[in-house]
């Protein structure tokens, strides 16, 4: 017989991201130089590939895990990543 260690609320908090705050999006998703090199293109990554890596490398130290559903990232994280990348602001 097995026991549940986790309740399915916090299992589910374990999946997805929580709210961000202003504090937390500019200490942890503001990428250093070697982070940016990490997930250069030269290495054959596309674009998402490395948009994906830069949400993982920064989500890890916030948090201390990457959520399952990397594509759940908070939208200000994102753009501030892809920013980061290079990628202009489209409106």
């Amino acid at each position: 017989m097995s026991e549940k260690i986790l309740s399915e609320e916090q299992m589910e908090q374990l999946r997805s991201f929580p709210e961000i705050s202003s504090d937390e999006l500019i200490r942890y998703f503001t990428p250093t130089t070697a982070d940016v090199a990490f997930v250069d293109p030269g290495r054959g990554r596309g674009p998402v590939d490395r948009l994906g890596m830069l949400v993982q490398l920064c989500t890890l130290p916030w948090l201390g895990f990457v959520p399952d559903e990397v594509a759940a990232a908070p939208a200000a994280a994102v753009a501030r990543l892809a920013e980061r990348l290079g990628w202009a602001r489209r409106r």
